[in-house]
């Protein structure tokens, strides 16, 4: 019985040494599987705590105008959106709270993050001043922020440069309002210029637009005031208000004229040359309908002549069969 019991258990025992050998095999590959798994996940952490950072490095704090601001303006806060942004520049290359007041060296775009090498210090002299006409002749397509040169043009045609490359600090145009800053040279010069064009009949005085004033120099100021002018205003200290007055009234009719001649002459123009291309077409289509009959003709006489030839030629080879 007891070697029965032997033989029995002798299998068994086999089975659980092999379960244990298996069990054994399972924890190996387990704990292999364990600890690579532990390797990976700690070398992508620290992957993504590496771009965590570098991304970290790269977020700047941004001024992102809110509008195109044109060039030459004093950049103020209100112009500006501050944000985050992840840029691969120095924090140090972009503007800041100390740039604002400065100017623009060149066209700031909308939505675009403005750098340092954008803006220029301006500083401003003591007697400059914020000074508004009425008697200037303005374009219709002038806008704030253009730069302009103050020109005088007299009677003889003699035309002379007073204010050189001025920005435009403000424009109304239904009013024939615009506001430049001078200094107390150019205010003196333009003081001149408006009684000069005040006592000699058929003087204007008008503004003139640079078409790329980032790449265009100023031109010289080359208009000079007369010793009678200068004396005019030494000796009438209201000669000014009267000149600037009259020149006023002049320039708002002429701009009023211009508006007036636009609407209808433009109007006039247009209805003029709508019915000019009609009548062209109208004769073309005609052209082309006494050609298109012309050809028609043609051919019917072509096949008529076509006809008669083949009769005649017929009639000739039956001549010719019954002669033979």
């Amino acid at each position: 019985m007891a070697f029965f019991r032997k033989k029995k258990t002798f299998p068994i025992l086999i089975i659980v040494c092999i379960l244990i050998v298996l069990l054994g095999i399972t924890l190996v590959f387990y704990y292999i599987y364990q600890t690579k798994l532990t390797e990976a996940v700690t070398v992508y952490e620290e992957k993504i705590e590496q771009l965590n950072l570098e991304l970290y490095a790269l977020k700047r704090q941004a001024y992102v105008p809110k509008d195109d601001i044109p060039f030459g303006s004093i950049l103020k806060k209100n112009m500006f959106n501050v944000v985050q942004m992840s840029l691969d520049i120095p924090q140090k290359e972009l503007i800041d709270e100390t740039d604002i007041g400065k100017i623009n060296t060149v066209q700031l775009l909308s939505g675009m993050p403005v750098l340092k090498m954008s803006v220029a210090e301006e500083e401003l002299a003591n007697d400059l001043r914020e000074q508004e006409f009425n008697m200037l002749l303005v374009q219709t397509n002038q806008k704030k922020g253009d730069f302009v040169d103050v020109r005088i043009i007299f009677p003889n045609g003699e035309n002379y440069i007073v204010l050189s490359k001025k920005q435009i600090i403000d424009l109304s145009l239904k009013e024939n309002i615009i506001r430049l800053w001078l200094d107390e040279i150019e205010i003196h010069n333009i003081s001149s210029a408006i009684i000069d064009a005040y006592i000699h009949d058929g003087t204007k005085l008008y503004v003139t637009t640079y078409i790329m004033p980032e790449l265009q120099e100023a031109a010289t100021p080359f208009y000079a005031a007369n010793e009678d002018v200068l004396n005019l205003m030494r000796n009438d200290p209201n000669i000014l208000m009267k000149a600037s007055d009259s020149l006023a009234r002049q320039a708002r009719a002429t701009l009023e004229a211009n508006l007036n001649a636009i609407t209808v002459e433009d109007a006039n123009k247009v209805t003029t040359g709508i019915n000019e291309e009609i009548s062209k077409n109208e004769e073309i289509i005609q052209t082309l309908q006494s050609n298109e009959e012309k050809f028609k003709s043609l051919d019917s006489i072509q096949d008529k002549t076509g006809e008669n030839n083949s009769e005649a030629i017929d009639s000739s080879r039956e001549g010719t069969e019954s002669f033979n």
